[in-house]
């Protein structure tokens, strides 16, 4: 395959997921949304829990809101005549592996997308960018002020040119795997710029509850499309 005149830019990466290559031929043939709920009485029917998954927004999370029964979490959906694959696996040649570190994970992601581009892109025709991470600020410490629990009530970046409260350890596993790679691969390095802009984040002005990890705007994601933008020109 040869990629002509493309633009790429890797903003995401996701992973296959899969439980069996027979559920997946079983499937072909089913109607995945005629079924029933059953209920799992031994223990609650969860795909990920909700003490340590670190993706639920706080509005959605019922039993670290307070919500003290469980019956909700039993029931499995269950088609008629097949079952469903469950997503909380990675499969990696030919292996699967459950409950990944989500940093190894991202690791190991970055390496397939990586293969890919090696295999694929033509650098003489095609230029890659890969954005690089976009941070949080909810804890103060981070950046010299304890007493600040996080972006709320921040209305100045933090003085330069260095972090205090250091880099998130995936940046360092993005750098590494880019810099194994063979073809060219430009990283859109805005982790740093980004990580003193403890003032640019909804706080308590988007949804309703503190966000202290996406970007109000006009605001702070311009300024990287302004950075690409420059790199491209």
């Amino acid at each position: 395959m040869r990629l002509k005149g493309m633009l790429i830019l890797a903003t995401a990466i996701s992973v296959a997921l899969w439980q069996s290559k027979a559920n997946a031929e079983e499937n072909k043939s089913c109607d995945l949304f005629e079924g029933e709920w059953l209920s799992e009485s031994s223990a609650p029917y969860t795909l990920y829990n909700y003490a340590s998954c670190p993706f639920i927004q706080k509005e959605f999370n019922c039993r670290k809101n307070g919500r003290s029964d469980d019956l909700y979490l039993r029931y499995n959906w269950r088609p008629n005549s097949c079952n469903l694959s469950r997503w909380d696996f990675i499969e990696l040649g030919g292996q699967l592996f459950k409950d990944m570190d989500r940093v190894l994970a991202f690791e190991k992601a970055l390496h397939t997308w990586a293969g890919w581009v090696d295999d694929n892109v033509d650098p003489t025709t095609s230029k890659v960018f890969f954005q690089g991470i976009s941070p949080s600020h909810y804890n103060g410490i981070e950046w010299n002020e304890p007493r600040a629990k996080s972006c709320i009530g921040q209305k100045e970046p933090v003085v330069g040119p260095t972090y205090p409260g250091g880099l998130p350890p995936a940046l360092g596993v993005l750098k590494k795997v880019l810099g194994a790679m063979r073809k060219p691969v430009t990283l859109l390095g805005v982790t740093v710029l980004s990580l003193m802009r403890k003032d640019g984040h909804p706080s308590i002005y988007g949804l309703p509850l503190m966000d202290c990890s996406h970007w109000c705007l006009p605001g702070v994601p311009d300024t990287w499309n302004q950075i690409l933008y420059n790199l491209i020109v």
